[in-house]
């Protein structure tokens, strides 16, 4: 082997030092001990508590105000703008101007920081946090004429939280179920609450005619939500006997009455603020094949997005109870995935890489290629995005990302690491945010 096929072998993973998840942490821990704060009801709230919380907040103010301060010690933010926008907009505050935000206001009402509104509709795998979302909107300074992309949208926490800040925008999956979630997260923002009205009597009826696949429903809407209901109802059923004395009928009345309540409220929020939802489109697709789609060609102002981890996480599997119902050949989704559709070898050289990580490796760099394409000059790319171990091997995925996108001809910006404290899957510790720019 001579010298430069060696180097060409070695370009994207051996020339990074790429640190362990507990040396980050301790790096952390060492040089920025006093930005970790401590709970406690102040200005920041109690999910103020790392180092990527402080770059989160300094980012949505570049993109809110042109004129703050940042003490991080004393927990205490100065700041000159628009309070009111400010309030109505932030993810990072608990008040404005003594005033509760009103993201405060939804992780008050709904008791979860990352399960208000729709988002936590249905128990889906790998999700990110709606948090991030709305802080990525703020930053990138997103407003009602401007239009969102999430190629990879899953059960549409992007779309969804997008919806909720008056955003226009695109989600693109090639999951069912994601298509199915992501559009009923959407059109539950404007239906009608009469529509929504069942009796006890009425929901046993359901529940009974989906059991035995006799359900029908002329409203889409309806449909598509009554089939969550009894999704739910059945993987929570199958996975815990807690819910035995209850029986499958009153879990899925339970269940039902769960998004009843959420819906209202959602619905009591928008009144109390005057705000205007704004809706989504959800597009049954390939991010793969998204040049095929002309009209999206320079369209979008801003992409906000996670690629799937399809080696560390079992999406489709996940969702067997729907898939098994609706007569879905999951194997054939399973093609659809990234590193799944063109079998044989990759188009690049991954030396020492399972060839279903480099094969992963080709479809995202052409991933990153169609979303340049879909951005308008100028616009913003946020990639979510986490390392993977497989087969005892750590996978640098990140800075993998990070070079495909300066490759493809974006401009870096930024890079956050945001720990996944208490997550359960340990080949997954932390994600990055990587922040880009298609300049003008």
């Amino acid at each position: 082997m001579d010298k430069d096929t060696h180097s060409q072998q070695m370009s994207i993973f051996e020339k990074y030092d790429y640190p362990s998840y507990e040396e980050i942490i301790d790096a952390y821990s060492k040089e920025f001990e006093t930005y970790v704060l401590p709970k406690g009801n102040t200005v920041f709230g109690f999910w103020m508590q790392t180092l990527a919380d402080l770059e989160f907040l300094d980012l949505e103010l570049q993109g809110l105000t042109e004129e703050y301060t940042i003490n991080p010690v004393d927990r205490v933010v100065n700041l000159k703008g628009d309070d009111d926008f400010i309030r109505l907009r932030i993810a990072h505050l608990e008040k404005v101007n003594g005033e509760k935000t009103l993201y405060t206001d939804f992780v008050d009402k709904f008791g979860d920081t990352n399960a208000y509104a729709f988002h936590n509709l249905y128990p889906y795998k790998g999700k990110f946090y709606p948090r991030v979302v709305r802080t990525l909107i703020n930053a990138f300074k997103l407003n009602s004429q401007s239009l969102l992309l999430d190629p990879f949208n899953g059960s549409g926490t992007t779309t969804h939280e997008a919806s909720l800040m008056g955003i226009k925008s695109v989600g693109i999956d090639v999951t069912p179920m994601g298509i199915v979630l992501s559009s009923l997260k959407n059109d539950l923002l404007f239906i009608d609450e009469q529509k929504l009205n069942y009796s006890i009597k009425e929901l046993y009826n359901i529940a009974e005619a989906i059991e035995n696949k006799k359900w029908q429903y002329e409203d889409p809407v309806i449909y598509k939500l009554m089939l969550i209901v009894y999704f739910d109802t059945i993987d929570a059923f199958e996975r815990t006997s807690r819910y035995n004395r209850k029986g499958k009928t009153g879990l899925f009345i339970e269940k039902f009455n769960y998004i009843i309540n959420c819906y209202k409220k959602t619905i009591e929020i928008k009144n109390n603020n005057a705000l205007n939802f704004e809706s989504s489109q959800i597009i049954e697709s390939d991010v793969l094949e998204l040049k095929n789609i002309r009209e999206m060609e320079g369209k979008f102002d801003a992409c906000i997005t996670s690629p799937p981890y399809y080696f560390s996480i079992d999406y489709v599997g996940k969702d067997k109870i729907a898939y098994d119902y609706l007569g879905a050949n999951m194997k054939k989704i399973e093609s659809h995935y990234l590193g799944m559709k063109n079998k044989g070898n990759p188009k690049e050289n991954y030396s020492g890489l399972p060839l279903r990580v480099a094969m992963y490796y080709n479809d995202l760099k052409v991933s990153i290629e169609n979303i340049f394409w879909a951005l308008k000059p100028g616009g913003k790319l946020a990639i979510i995005i986490g390392d993977s171990t497989v087969n005892g091997k750590k996978i640098p995925t990140t800075m993998v990302t990070k070079k495909f996108c300066e490759e493809v001809g974006f401009k870096f910006n930024k890079l956050i690491f945001n720990p996944l404290l208490g997550v359960r899957n340990r080949a997954i510790r932390g994600e990055s945010i990587i922040i880009c720019e298609k300049e003008n």
